[in-house]
């Protein structure tokens, strides 16, 4: 309620001059009643200092003689009553030690349970040889009172104390009259304020709301309104300077629109990022592809900390570097871009002059993620080819210089390395051939002839044609097909090299005595699943992501040994994905592998 109440005051210039006038009137008034209280009061208390100060000196002689005396309980106190009826103040007779003697207030047996007086501001004082005062709320009525304590002397000794009391209402009760006089003029004062205020601010106030309306009509974009000048004094200047000032802002406004419409779509078609950074840190522009790089929307980055939108110690040290750099001097970076995906990003940097006391910096990322991918892709690539074609040409180039040297003489010799350079160079055939073929599948040039297979057909073929070696190495082979299984949709030729390419696999990693079996469950989501499993030696875990990558593999020397080109499984993987598949393999060292892949199924109708 208060809150509302401030907010309706505020937002009227009328109503705070009012409200400033009433305040000043208000508080003028509370300041001089203060002030003639304060001064009241003060004159109360030295009054009654003055009236108990004198009634004390004419007291004295005779509490000189009762005090001299010895001051007996009852001698005391029977002048203490005596002298409390004319003086109409409350007297107290102390002893030089504190001890109170005699009291008006006190009765006689109560006046052993009174507490020692030595402490009190006004005893100390007197028992000092000098006349004191003390303004406090008495503790037995509640009510403020003003002791007077005057020392008893004897020449210079002093015997004792006498004290006078009376409350400070005894003068103040004549003053609340002057008090209700005060209020109601002050209230009289406020009232004639308000009025005046009311009045000035609604002559001044009015032109100025009419310009606030029409400086808020420009404000929503109506730069054809005009404010009235009806007069030369400051108003009328300020509504000339304010249509002066529509007609340039409208002009500004439309170039101001027209560049920004161009920059932004400039930056925003851009590749690159491009980040404008102020001097202290605070983005001025992102563009889209700078949000896309960071994961940004569209109302995040602008006018905020930078370490706050881009948490990247890197790209803050870049930023840094730049704007301590010579004006004009690029600096390129290159640096790794974590979150929100994993990024390489080259960064070119300069400095950019704002103020004469203000550098910021424009930072354009390029993402060379990609680049950096296809050039370790491509190295990688050479060196595995060169690598695969060197190992057999250097063998045939050794047995043929061996022939050539005179072996081919020797019959039984000669034969031999013939072999020899026979399997080699069918070696080198099945490498140009599975990368012709995986060339052909990632460029897309492989049409696939989809049909309706029988898939336990097809994995009988490809037994059948791995059988041999299956027996060669003692290797069981086994299939595990319901008879119910779906038939699937795809190309009879590419399921069979898939399957081949598998179970050879599964049959050279697996010792004598194992087992490769084919699997296959099939119906939900309208899908096929085919399992290849073995016993062999398994897969290390670290090695599982990048086993269907070209020329990757497990154990090198033992996959050459087999014969291996390391291009099957990045064939099989491609072969799976042009039919619509998914390709899973789980394996661990010395528990075997399972490889699976998923084919579409055919309608219900043409079940196995």
């Amino acid at each position: 309620m208060l809150g509302r109440q401030v907010h309706f005051l505020r937002r009227s210039i009328a109503r705070k001059l009012t409200l400033t006038l009433v305040g000043f009137v208000a508080v003028t008034t509370l300041l001089a009643g203060l002030y003639l209280n304060r001064a009241l009061e003060a004159f109360a208390v030295d009054t009654l200092e003055a009236h108990l100060a004198s009634t004390g000196r004419l007291l004295h002689d005779e509490a000189r003689a009762v005090l001299a005396r010895g001051a007996a309980a009852g001698e005391a106190r029977a002048f203490v009553v005596r002298v409390t009826a004319p003086t109409g103040s409350r007297v107290t007779l102390i002893a030089p030690d504190g001890r109170v003697l005699g009291d008006s207030e006190v009765a006689p047996e109560d006046l052993a349970r009174v507490e020692n007086h030595a402490g009190r501001p006004e005893v100390r004082e007197a028992l000092a040889g000098r006349v004191a005062r003390d303004l406090r709320t008495s503790a037995t009525t509640g009510a403020p009172f003003l002791y007077v304590a005057l020392p008893v002397t004897d020449g210079s000794r002093v015997l004792g104390v006498l004290r006078l009391a009376l409350p400070l209402a005894m003068v103040t009760s004549s003053y609340a009259a002057i008090h209700r006089v005060m209020l109601l003029g002050g209230l009289v004062a406020l009232l004639a304020a308000c009025g005046i205020g009311l009045f000035v601010a609604r002559r001044v106030t009015g032109p100025v709301v009419g310009m606030q309306t029409i400086a808020r009509r420009m404000s929503d974009g109506d730069f054809a309104v005009r404010a009235p000048v009806r007069s030369p004094d400051e108003i009328g200047a300020l509504g000339r300077a304010l249509n002066a000032m529509a007609a340039r802002l409208k002009e500004k406004l439309q170039d101001l629109e027209q560049e920004q419409a161009k920059t932004t779509a400039i930056l925003d078609a851009m590749l690159e990022g491009v980040i404008a950074v102020d001097g202290r840190d605070t983005i001025l522009f992102m563009n889209e592809r700078s949000r896309a790089m960071f994961g940004l929307d569209a109302t995040r980055g602008e006018r905020k900390p930078f370490l706050e939108v881009i948490r990247n110690a890197d790209l803050h040290q870049v930023l840094h570097e730049s704007r301590a750099a010579a004006e004009r001097t690029v600096s390129r970076h290159e640096l790794r871009l974590s979150s929100p995906v994993e990024r390489r990003l080259q960064v070119n940097a300069v400095p950019l002059r704002l103020a004469p006391d203000e550098t910021g910096v424009v930072m354009v990322l390029h993402d060379v993620t990609e680049l950096r991918r296809l050039e370790q892709v491509r190295t990688e690539f050479v060196a595995n080819v060169s690598h695969e074609l060197r190992t057999p040409l250097t063998a045939i180039h050794g047995y043929l210089e061996t022939l050539l040297g005179g072996a081919l003489e020797e019959r039984a010799n000669a034969r031999r390395f013939l072999e020899i350079v026979f399997r080699h160079t069918e070696r080198l055939g099945r490498l140009l051939n599975d990368l012709t073929d995986l060339s052909n599948i990632e460029l897309g040039k492989v049409s696939l002839a989809l049909e309706v297979v029988r898939l336990g057909e097809v994995v009988e073929s490809v037994l059948a044609i791995i059988g041999p070696k299956a027996d060669a190495g003692r290797v069981a082979l086994a299939t595990d097909l319901p008879s119910a299984l779906p038939l699937v949709r795809g190309d009879r030729d590419r399921l069979v090299q898939i399957l081949i390419n598998l179970v050879d696999n599964a049959v050279k990693y697996t010792p004598e005595g194992g087992r490769v079996t084919v699997g296959a469950s099939g119906g939900a989501g309208g899908l096929v699943e085919i399992a290849v499993s073995d016993t062999g030696v398994g897969i290390p875990p670290g090695d599982l992501p990048r086993i269907t990558e070209r020329f990757y593999r497990v154990d090198r020397a033992r996959s050459r040994e087999l014969g291996g080109t390391g291009l099957g499984l990045a064939i099989v993987k491609h072969l799976v994905l042009a039919h619509g598949g998914e390709l899973r393999i789980d394996s661990a060292p010395g528990q075997g592998t399972t490889v699976r892949f998923t084919l579409p199924a055919s309608p219900p109708s043409a079940a196995y």
